[in-house]
């Protein structure tokens, strides 16, 4: 399913992003956004096996808790100030800031693609009760598939609160910011 699909594009910039109420997002939000990205995609990267952006999704009930659970990784394994010093010299205040408009921007794209795929939340939820149910599936990947669809939900139910402004913003860098999540994902194609 595409919507999964994309979901999971996100994930591991989603693991640092706040629930506060969505802001404003400026054309100069984007913009600054997609040319940092591939610096701090990378470093990312480089660090992904110190901050399990994956098991930060999957643990979290609620975009709060992966917030709280993101930052508490990086200052947990020291690289806080590290990752704080490269969101400052790709033009943000912060990591918080980098993260804002991360969130925003992200939550912008899935809405499109919602409307574009529309995918109920309660059909989401009766696969994931499904899920749970299956047999024959080894406990490993079924507790990974369920966080997967866990952080999925979680993701569409905030998707849905996106501001009108936000959407028609990010709709005009849609095919840009489709191009960075598939370059995180190592893909280099979109049917946009």
């Amino acid at each position: 399913m595409k919507l999964i699909k994309q979901a999971m594009l996100a994930l591991v910039m989603l693991a640092w992003l706040p629930l506060a109420q969505a802001e404003e997002l400026t054309d100069n939000d984007v913009q600054r956004w997609l040319k940092a990205m591939p610096t701090l995609t990378s470093w990312l990267e480089q660090h992904d096996d110190k901050l399990g952006g994956d098991s930060v999704m999957q643990e979290s009930e609620t975009m709060d808790q992966v917030f709280e659970k993101g930052v508490e990784q990086l200052r947990k394994e020291g690289l806080y100030d590290d990752f704080n010093k490269q969101a400052k010299q790709q033009g943000f205040a912060s990591v918080e800031e980098w993260a804002t408009v991360s969130r925003d921007i992200s939550l912008a794209f899935m809405a499109i693609e919602l409307q574009d795929n529309p995918a109920s939340e309660a059909q989401m939820q009766a696969q994931l009760e499904q899920l749970s149910q299956a047999e024959g599936i080894p406990a490993e990947e079924k507790a990974m598939m369920e966080g997967m669809m866990k952080a999925s939900i979680m993701m569409v139910k905030a998707a849905k609160q996106v501001p009108a402004n936000n959407i028609k913003i990010v709709k005009a860098h849609a095919d840009e910011i489709a191009r960075q999540f598939n370059e995180d994902d190592g893909e280099h194609d979109h049917d946009h």
